[in-house]
């Protein structure tokens, strides 16, 4: 088990049904068909055995990512549509 959905089940509390590494589709159509059904708080967390290292970006040093690639994502600008480039 590496992926995990839960949900809250009126008057009953949490619930939650366990899939494979290797069924994230499954475990989205899961996820998807407990919603359609009403059901609240529907969220998946997973500890995938592929997975290195911590998710998200854990450091930026002169505007590069530890891999070398250019990180210039600025906040403000977000949603307001590409830079010119003028």
């Amino acid at each position: 088990m590496s992926i995990v959905v839960f949900w809250l089940e009126p008057g009953a509390g949490p619930a939650h049904q366990e899939f494979a590494a290797n069924d994230l589709l499954g475990a989205l159509k899961f996820s998807e068909a407990r919603r359609r059904e009403g059901k609240r708080h529907v969220s998946i967390s997973t500890e995938l055995p592929d997975s290195v290292g911590q998710g998200g970006v854990n450091s930026v040093e002169g505007g590069r990512l530890p891999d070398g690639h250019v990180y210039d994502y600025n906040k403000a600008h977000r949603g307001a549509g590409p830079q010119s480039t003028k």
